[in-house]
């Protein structure tokens, strides 16, 4: 492993004026099992670096995993073969960074026997004679992340994760899903609770009955709510969206009901914490929608006065480090007037509630526009649950039919992690009083 220090060291001696590195390394135990299995059980450790290095104005880039002379002499040529860049900014400087605990022993200490045999176990409680496939998974994954430029920044950080996910597919006349996953920063799952959740959630969507078009109530389950929220409501609060002018908002425009309140907050010690961004910038708290307006943007290094908010996520898409950061939110919580989700359902008198979705990462980054097909969930008549629900379409704009409208919130929340952004959301399920529902 080369030291991050060693790699700027190298950098100004090539040439370049500024430099900043990020390294990342991480040990990881993965296994994947259907009926019977595993089918895969994997275990590993990887490092990757990633480098800017700026030459009179002009940026250039280099990922690698091993010997770091060719990257940074690829790094600096490509440097000088680029115009300078008018508008861009040095590197940050050093500023204090609040210290989280966000590594727990137990992911490192967990073997990958253990996981298997505890995967195994899952897989008995989704058994049922009308549960015709179960796929179940688990992810332990302790990464040491460091940043460090030439303007002073140095920072480490130790972090894990355990990801445990499980879906079953009931048959009957028809069909019916259940997919269930929790993460966490220790590997304490209770694998019987998800699998037996799971299971009679398939079972429960058997016997589904259309909808008949028209405005309803709608409730969306923790899970779809917070799909939309990132793929429809953040990207137009995301600075390089402001920069290039792709999005409607600006600071004080009323886009939500008065109750609701969204931020962005990374300082958590839990599995959406972070002490620091990518490009070693501290961690803060954003309030980004409160008292119904817009209160604040986000923004890396590059596109503004920087909040924290600096990510690589081009490593989240299965690419590499080495493209720049730019503005994205890890850790968003969504608070607001709450009652229980049982008092929820007693407010709808014809409408449905979305337990899972699909397409919400087709929504319209720039007006908001999203379009979910429906594939889990119930008809509420007069404030009572009566069947499943057959698969629809629900369709409106994120600042005009869906946040202005969210007229509860439950008290029960759960964390999702986006597949489109990486991005975690907190959040209970949202009653919305009128959204387009198209069979």
């Amino acid at each position: 492993m080369v030291e991050v220090d060693t790699i700027l060291n190298h950098a100004e001696r090539e040439g370049a004026q500024e430099a900043e590195v990020i390294s990342e390394t991480s040990r990881f135990k993965y296994v994947r099992c259907t009926r019977g299995g595993p089918d895969q059980a994997i275990s590993g450790e990887t490092t990757k670096y990633a480098l800017r290095a700026v030459v009179n104005g002009a940026v250039g880039f280099a990922y690698f995993t091993g010997d770091e002379e060719d990257a940074v002499k690829g790094a600096i040529s490509l440097a000088r073969s680029k115009e300078k860049e008018e508008k861009r900014r040095s590197f940050i400087p050093d500023r204090p960074a609040p210290h989280l605990n966000l590594h727990r022993k137990s992911v490192d200490d967990t073997s990958i026997e253990e996981v298997i045999s505890d995967i195994k176990s899952m897989s008995t409680v989704t058994e049922h004679k009308k549960i015709v496939a179960s796929t179940m998974g688990c992810q332990l994954v302790s990464s040491d992340i460091e940043v460090a430029n030439t303007s002073g920044v140095h920072r480490r950080e130790s972090r894990s994760l355990a990801s445990l996910w499980v879906t079953c597919r009931a048959a009957d006349t028809d069909y019916g899903l259940g997919y269930s996953y929790n993460y966490s920063l220790n590997y304490d799952f209770d694998f019987y609770d998800l699998g037996e959740n799971t299971r009679e959630m398939a079972l429960s969507q058997l016997g589904k009955e259309k909808i008949e078009s028209g405005k309803k109530m709608v409730i969306l389950a923790p899970r779809v709510f917070a799909n939309l929220l990132v793929t429809a409501v953040l990207p137009s609060f995301l600075g390089h969206n402001v920069a290039r002018g792709r999005t409607t908002l600006h600071l004080d425009k009323e886009i939500a009901s008065d109750h609701l309140m969204i931020t962005e907050n990374p300082l958590g010690e839990k599995p959406q914490g972070r002490s620091f961004d990518d490009e070693g910038a501290p961690s803060q708290v954003v309030t980004l929608i409160n008292d119904k307006c817009v209160q604040n943007f986000l923004y890396d290094n590059n596109h503004g006065e920087t909040t924290g908010s600096g990510i690589r996520f081009a490593q989240y898409h299965g690419r590499t480090l080495r493209y720049g950061p730019r503005p994205c939110a890890t850790s968003v919580s969504v608070t607001g007037e709450t009652v229980s989700l049982d008092a929820l359902i007693s407010e709808v008198s014809d409408g449905i509630l979305v337990l899972d979705e699909t397409n919400s990462h087709l929504s319209k980054q720039q007006t908001g526009h999203f379009s979910i097909a429906v594939t889990s969930g119930f008809i509420i008549r007069n404030g009572e649950i009566t069947s499943p629900v057959s698969r629809c379409m629900i369709s409106g704009k994120a600042f005009e039919d869906l946040l202005p409208h969210v007229m509860l919130l439950s008290f029960g929340r759960e964390l999702h992690r986006s597949s489109v952004y990486p991005t975690y959301v907190e959040t209970g399920c949202a009653l919305v009083d009128s959204l387009r529902i198209t069979v």
